[in-house]
């Protein structure tokens, strides 16, 4: 009986458990990234945040059009001001701040979308738990939608994705979290801003634009993955004493990933076993492309040569040639090392994992292909990958709910129905390769 009552209180706190929107600290420091669909934006800031006060503070560089800018922006909402500051000049402009303050949280009518670990579970340190939002706001220039991502255990902000008119899909990424403020000072303005005359601002600059990527940021909180997600580390110091090295990920893994490219024309999400000792891999997807669903089950055989599309429903097999070579989960040697930070925050155990950013190219059977990697600093588990194309653009891989070592061995052995299959391959079809499966 005694077993059947915690039984029972175990499913009950199960579901009590469920994650709940939730307000960030309402003090924080930090960098962050913001990117747009369109490219013609990529910034990096470090920030300071008052939710308390309702003032900002960002400290930015990055790329508008191709054009490099630095910006030193003070944003007071209490007073419907924000400050330009060039401390090297001694100059100062004041402009009107058009967006309302909302404190960085997960709206109440925010919809759950799940939750994951970033990283790996299997070690303490290799991974974090996070929680994923999507809702919609109304703001001044009408519907946004958002998807958002933070931290399970104090609600520390990790990215945010969310749709513009103007713009389309806006990436914010956040890193090198702090509860706190590292310096208040921040959000007072200089002495030389006191004479400062409001002037009006141009709808079409870098700093038009990450006013109103901040304010957006501030009507809900964090998300994902994608592009800026690797870009961010490029502001972090990282540990000098101890630079990270070219790693290999562990040979055996289990998880799940998501893929999709830069003109939205795919969005697949995948369970994968990976094993790296006898060049195998298998994906168990689904997703959109050019709007039109699909699910696929495929096992790749790389010594064999061989790739077996399966179908359990109907017990079908088609095997099709695969003329890759296997390429292991791994930094090459050759790779760069943009930075090292913390995605999540450092202030508290659980909220926060280190993780290294390397950039390189790789070259391909007819052209060289840029990749942007990032995995985490114990163990390399990997994170996600940027890989551009010149048919799809940028193809955006991200990992999560990764398991060091293989849940299910039989998952790479072919299903008995796939003895008597032969192989095929139409004519003027190149071979399988890993990217062309989404």
């Amino acid at each position: 009986m005694r077993a059947l009552v915690l039984l029972v209180c175990l499913s009950v706190g199960c579901l009590a458990q469920r994650p709940q929107p939730c307000s960030s600290p309402p003090l924080m420091s930090g960098g962050l990234s913001v990117s747009t669909q369109s490219e013609n934006l990529a910034a990096f800031a470090k920030y300071t945040y008052d939710g308390l006060g309702r003032r900002i503070r960002l400290s930015n560089f990055g790329l508008f059009d191709n054009e490099t800018f630095h910006l030193d922006v003070l944003l007071l909402y209490k007073q419907g001001v924000m400050y330009k500051i060039n401390n090297r000049d001694q100059t100062c402009l004041k402009r009107r701040l058009s967006t309302d303050f909302i404190p960085l949280a997960i709206p109440k009518d925010a919809s759950l979308v799940g939750q994951v670990v970033v990283g790996s579970s299997s070690v303490p340190g290799e991974g974090v738990l996070v929680n994923t939002w999507t809702g919609e706001l109304q703001t001044k220039k009408g519907i946004a939608k958002y998807i958002s991502t933070v931290t399970e255990f104090g609600c520390i902000p990790v990215s945010t994705l969310f749709s513009t008119d103007r713009r389309g899909w806006v990436a914010v990424s956040f890193f090198d979290n702090i509860i706190g403020l590292v310096d208040p000072q921040d959000f007072t303005p200089p002495p030389f801003c006191s004479t400062a005359q409001l002037e009006e601002e141009d709808q079409n600059t870098p700093i038009s634009l990450v006013q109103e990527a901040s304010s957006l940021i501030v009507e809900r909180s964090q998300v994902d993955n994608m592009r800026a997600v690797v870009l961010l580390v490029c502001l972090s110091v990282g540990c000098l004493a101890q630079r990270p090295r070219p790693c290999f990920s562990p040979a055996l893994l289990t998880g799940s990933l998501s893929v999709s490219t830069q003109n939205e024309k795919l969005a697949a999400f995948a369970k994968y076993t990976y094993d790296a000792l006898r060049q195998r891999i298998r994906l168990r997807e689904f997703g959109s492309y050019n709007n039109q669903t699909f699910h696929l089950d495929v096992l790749l055989l790389y010594r064999q040569g061989v790739m077996y599309k399966i179908n359990y429903r109907n017990q079908t097999c088609y095997k099709k040639r695969l003329n890759r070579d296997f390429h292991p989960l791994v930094i090459p040697k050759n790779a760069s090392l943009l930075g090292q930070a913390v995605l999540g925050s450092s202030s508290g155990p659980g909220q926060g994992v280190l993780v290294n950013t390397w950039t390189g190219e790789l070259q391909m059977r007819n052209k060289t292909a840029k990749y942007m990697s990032t995995v985490t600093e114990f163990g390399c588990v990997p994170i996600s990958t940027l890989f551009h194309s010149s048919r799809s653009g940028w193809i955006i891989t991200s990992f999560f709910n990764n398991v060091i070592g293989l849940s299910d061995p039989q998952q790479l052995i072919p299903p008995r129905f796939c003895k008597d299959a032969m192989l095929q391959e139409e004519e003027g079809e190149d071979p399988a390769t890993f990217y062309s499966l989404f």
